[in-house]
């Protein structure tokens, strides 16, 4: 690896998967053609005019269309039987629409949306039927349409920040992770289509998620037991970020989007192309972006080394039958960022990172077979990941190398699924640091399974995993101790369940449990880490991370608003962290030690979550969450870096279907609960305006988002970033974000 910013030969994808499509073809003939096709209009249920550029979703399949301008959509190789169609337009009330698909036929359907009741080919939708059909599938929170344009910013994490519970962990713009109900990490599982990314993220706050908001399809907050169907240790949740590397249905044509983006607080300017073209039975996907940013501006100056740059691209390729789809995709994602000066922590001038990742991936499905399966997944993706970290003479102070294979099965089943998950990871670092190569080996085997009788409904997961940590050399450590293969295993389990007491009250309880094993750098670290301000010290013999969470819950919905209550109480036995000293390194005199410990923790907090109308065309919208953690056997310290009370209000005017605009003030307490050798930080009021306005020229549907952040250039500090004692957050930043649909 050559210094940041240098030119470097790029990796390319150079071959797809050859046999897959033979295989799928094979398997299609044997099971047979047990598909249709699904055609129909997005009509306004008052004029009967088309209304174009409407969202139609085939729940349960996941996929979806976008009509078009004269209000068509057409869905190719839909499993025969009943479905649910749901259409999101802005402007217009979410409805859902029950369908019957007929083997080897086109059913033709005229979806009718609008403010009152609606109706389709003679089936009468009422208001109280316009949320989920099973809300227990439902993702709690999804970032898709205007609202993901809205928020749209220069990481996954602060696009996702306004949501309740949610807050980021940063050391500046670019590695900036989530967290969720206090817990980051490994906790809080942030994947790619439901795939691990293959990154370090998880591991230290210097490492950003290897994942390009820009050119993204929607994001997913999944919390409760459908946790376990992405791994067993997402006791906070799991952020799916959904891209559709691999596509799973054929276009109508050639089609896609372009996206453009400018912000003032840096200069930054950023870009983004999409686009897809049937190619007989094959269905090609090709997206790609770049982001180029200068450093932060803030109320107090210009906070040093924080630029950006990042290229992004990916190419993928399916066979599309009425047995299913199978394809592949190659994909690679570089990126160059900073990490701010401390002058007392380490490295006055700052680090600079350069970041690659390549990916290949490998998808199928086959929806047609025995009455007991609804469809069968298989995957199997390849990661290489590399992280340089270099100092301001150019000299490369560390780096990191990962390799890693991950496969897995789901078979989806009338109400539930069962799966099998297997990953591989070969993990190496370099430069100042002493901790060993090694490897991981892991495997898990889950079922999913869901209930609904009468106004009750309840979902439940079980998932068991093992894992093995194998380092290259066995030695003993004075700071780390044994160093030597480890193996861990445990069982997670959730159960949900929701009583609708009314046919606007739903009451409801999660119980989770929790399984997660220490990972190799919580094991076996040992080195200086300039880029986190930190010396790092394994722990060979930490053991394994069990949690068990309990949340109770109320939602009041109707078809114009919503109130969400929940709280929640979450118990940790050994829960891993890096707990600051208080001693100078004494390799590193300017770094403070930090070891690997597990604890026990009992944490508790509460999210409230409203959207409100009042006099046409104004509502009110907000969230408020808590969250307190304690170390119970450290004489119930405060745990460290959890965010403060926080949420915000907001206020919307829609005089037309159109045009919206929104005063929102973001609101945090001072957080004065801290862990030792933690700092406090005052609490802030900051106010951001925005608005969107769409339009229809030449045939193509112009999106336009317009926000005003921190208009006022308010002076204020988030309590979960890393650098805050240097420089307050980003001041006064006007964005403007332009998508064009074709």
């Amino acid at each position: 690896m050559t210094g940041r910013g240098s030119t470097r030969p790029r990796w390319v994808c150079r071959q797809l998967l050859r046999l897959a499509p033979v295989l799928g073809l094979a398997v299609g003939s044997a099971w047979g053609d047990q598909t249709g096709a699904l055609a129909g209009h997005v009509i306004d249920a008052e004029s009967g005019q088309p209304v174009g550029w409407t969202t139609v979703v085939i729940e349960g399949l996941e996929r979806a269309r976008m009509s078009d301008v004269e209000g068509a959509f057409f869905f190719a190789n839909v499993p025969a039987g009943a479905h649910v169609l749901q259409s999101l337009h802005v402007g217009y009330h979410e409805a859902r629409f029950k369908v019957e698909v007929v083997a080897g036929d086109t059913t033709h359907v005229d979806l009718a949306i609008g403010h009152e009741s609606l109706r389709v080919e003679g089936i009468l939708i009422e208001g109280e039927h316009t949320r989920p059909v099973s809300p227990l599938q439902a993702p709690e929170v999804v970032f898709s349409g205007s609202k993901l344009r809205q928020n749209l910013s220069r990481t996954i994490a602060e696009t996702i920040d306004y949501e309740p519970g949610i807050a980021q962990h940063s050391m500046g713009p670019a590695p900036a992770r989530p967290v969720l109900r206090g817990l980051g990490g490994d906790r809080l599982l942030v994947v790619e289509d439901g795939e691990r990314t293959g990154d370090l993220s998880a591991t230290a706050s210097d490492h950003a998620v290897a994942i390009e908001p820009m050119t993204t399809e929607r994001i997913e907050v999944v919390r409760g037991p459908r946790t376990l169907l992405y791994g067993s240790n997402a006791l906070a949740g799991v952020v799916n970020v959904v891209r559709g590397y691999v596509p799973s249905e054929l276009p109508d044509g050639f089609g896609g989007t372009v996206t453009y983006q400018g912000e003032s607080v840096n200069r930054g300017l950023s870009g983004g192309l999409a686009l897809e073209q049937p190619l007989g039975p094959l269905a090609l996907r090709f997206d790609s972006s770049l982001r180029n940013a200068d450093d932060i501006a803030t109320p107090r100056g210009v906070l040093a080394n924080t630029d950006i740059r990042t290229g992004n691209a990916s190419v993928g390729l399916s066979l599309v039958r009425p047995w299913g789809h199978v394809g592949a995709s190659g994909s690679l994602y570089n990126s160059d960022y900073g990490i701010p000066p401390d002058p007392v922590g380490g490295h006055p001038h700052g680090v600079s990172i350069d970041l690659q990742r390549q990916h290949l991936e490998g998808r199928g499905e086959i929806v047609t077979g025995p009455d007991w399966l609804q469809r069968l997944e298989l995957h199997h993706s390849f990661s290489r990941y590399q992280h340089g970290e270099f100092e301001a003479s150019g000299a490369l102070g560390l780096e990191f190398g990962v390799l890693t294979h991950n496969s897995g099965a789901l078979a989806h089943l009338a109400n539930g699924a069962i799966g099998l998950w297997y990953e591989y990871r070969n993990y190496a670092a370099a430069g100042l640091n002493y901790t060993p190569p090694a490897a991981e080996y892991a495997g898990a085997l889950f079922a999913y399974q869901e209930w609904e009788h009468g106004p009750w409904a309840a979902n439940a997961a079980w998932r068991v995993d093992a894992r093995r940590v194998e380092p290259r050399e066995v030695r003993y450590s004075r700071r780390v101790g044994r160093i030597q293969t480890r193996d861990f295993a445990g069982m997670s389990a959730g159960w949900s369940n929701h009583y609708r007491a009314t046919s606007t009250l739903t009451l409801g309880s999660t119980l989770m449990r929790t399984f997660r094993a220490p990972g190799i750098e919580e094991l076996f670290s040992e080195g200086p880490h300039l880029a986190s301000y930190a010396y790092e010290v394994g722990n060979g013999a930490l053991d394994s991370e069990r949690g068990l969470g309990l949340e109770l819950f109320a939602d009041y919905h109707r078809e114009d608003g919503h109130v969400h209550l929940a709280v929640f109480r979450n118990a940790i036995d050994g829960y891993i962290f890096p707990k600051n000293s208080g001693e100078r390194s004494l390799r590193r005199a300017d770094l403070f030690l930090y070891r690997t410990v597990g604890e026990r923790v009992l944490m508790h907090g509460a999210e409230v979550t409203f959207d409100w109308p009042l006099a046409e065309p104004w509502k009110v919208a907000g969230t408020l969450s808590y969250v307190r953690g304690r170390l119970t056997d450290l004489d119930d310290e405060p745990l460290p870096r959890l965010p403060p009370l926080q949420g915000h209000l907001g206020l919307t005017c829609q005089p037309t279907e159109a045009l919206s605009a929104t005063i929102d003030v973001r609101l945090a307490a001072e957080q004065d609960q801290t862990g030792e050798f933690e700092k406090p930080t005052e609490g802030y009021a900051v106010l951001d305006l925005a608005s969107q306005y769409y339009a229809q020229w030449g045939g193509r549907l112009h999106t336009f988002s317009l926000t005003l952040e921190n208009a006022t250039d308010a002076v204020y500090r988030n309590h979960l970033n890393r650098v805050k004692e240097i420089l307050p957050e980003p001041g006064r930043n006007l964005r403007l974000l332009h998508k064009i649909f074709f």
